[in-house]
């Protein structure tokens, strides 16, 4: 018997495992038969647990970036970079010290820039960092967070390197210098409750902010004192319900909503002219136009960036991950010539992606 044990014991073994390998491939594949492709793209990639019924994007989350793939590239990230030294004294001290501290990104949910200088918002330390693209370098702009009720959040910056930051819980938009230096105010407790986000017309300089709770945009002179609402709340063209995000192009403004029509596109004066995304967007949160007309479109639901050209979607890039080129929750974009930053929050890190303007393209990718 003691001899014949081992034996048997092995026997039993192999059965046993045989069982449960047959077990399990019978629950992989009921699994995997059950997940839709945006699901099974991110088991594959993240390894993650899918939570039950959690619902899948209307389109697919970025296996389709064989379509047009040569438009979008990644060329950098940014985690954080070098303390920046500024003036004499602080090039003593690097040749006494050697390299500066370094800064990491905690939660970056915004980005804007000008030249070879780029802003990124960090919410978590309340702090707007300056980015310096040639050295790779970057400071903290003091003294911001005194001015702030919450944590920053979406930013403009306009041609002379100023910069406007959202604070949404304090309920007001903040106009700063490109050194930091307070200018303006933005706030109007009567009409504006919950500022999302904030674009600058430059030539007029009016300052338009769109309001999360009242479902419009208010505009304001170069002062800081509100003058009229673009919009309001409802359903249809020139209707908001939820304004996540606003940009402008060549056609006019561009107005993010994730309950309404997801993409619509105002003249300056606010009158509708056209909208799009309906098919393919379920909670768009950031857009972005290139000199191209090209529309970046970021959606929360699926983690990609939607692209668009004449109101017709022409590719989709990213999907939910860690490596470069996949994100998790992009909160903000901003196009500088053809360099495309995404504000990539829950990876800690500011994706620059490169524009290829001469990528050949189709006309559309063909609808569903």
């Amino acid at each position: 018997m003691k001899a014949g044990f081992p034996e048997a014991r092995s026997r039993l073994s192999k059965e046993v495992t045989g069982i449960v390998r047959a077990g399990l491939s019978a629950f992989l594949f009921s699994f995997l038969a059950a997940c839709s492709v945006a699901e099974l793209e991110r088991f594959a990639t993240e390894g993650e647990r899918l939570e039950e019924g959690s619902a899948a994007p209307r389109r697919d989350t970025g296996l389709s970036q064989k379509v047009g793939v040569e438009l979008l590239s990644v060329e950098a990230i940014i985690k954080g970079g070098r303390v920046s030294v500024e003036g004499y004294a602080g090039e003593f001290r690097r040749i006494l010290i050697g390299a500066s501290d370094e800064v990491r990104l905690e939660r970056p949910v915004a980005v804007g820039g000008t030249g070879n200088t780029l802003y990124i918002v960090d919410a978590l330390p309340k702090i707007i960092y300056k980015y310096d693209l040639v050295l790779n370098e970057i400071a903290p702009i003091k003294d911001i967070a005194n001015y702030l009720v919450g944590e920053p959040g979406n930013i403009f910056v306009a041609a002379d390197g100023s910069f406007y930051v959202v604070d949404s819980m304090g309920k007001q938009v903040l106009h700063f210098s490109a050194e930091g230096q307070f200018l303006v105010r933005y706030q109007d407790l009567a009409n504006l409750s919950r500022p999302m986000d904030v674009l600058v017309d430059e030539q007029s300089g009016y300052v338009l902010v769109a309001d999360g709770s009242f479902s419009h945009i208010v505009v304001f002179d170069r002062a800081g004192n509100a003058l009229q609402a673009i919009g309001r709340r409802g359903t249809g063209p020139g209707r908001f319900r939820a304004i996540t995000f606003l940009t402008s192009g060549s056609d006019g403004i561009y107005v993010l909503d994730r309950l309404e029509l997801p993409v619509q596109v105002l003249s300056w004066q606010g009158e509708y002219r056209y909208s799009f995304g309906e098919s393919e967007l379920v909670y768009p949160n950031a857009v972005a136009v290139d000199r191209d007309q090209r529309v970046f479109v970021t959606d929360r639901a699926d983690n990609t960036v939607r692209v668009y050209q004449n109101a017709r979607l022409l590719m989709t890039f990213g999907g939910g991950g860690s490596a470069p080129g996949r994100f998790r929750l992009p909160s903000g974009l901003w196009v500088n010539g053809d360099r495309l930053y995404v504000a990539d929050s829950l990876n800690r890190r500011v994706q620059v992606l490169r524009i290829n303007p001469d990528a050949p393209l189709p006309a559309a990718v063909p609808l569903d």
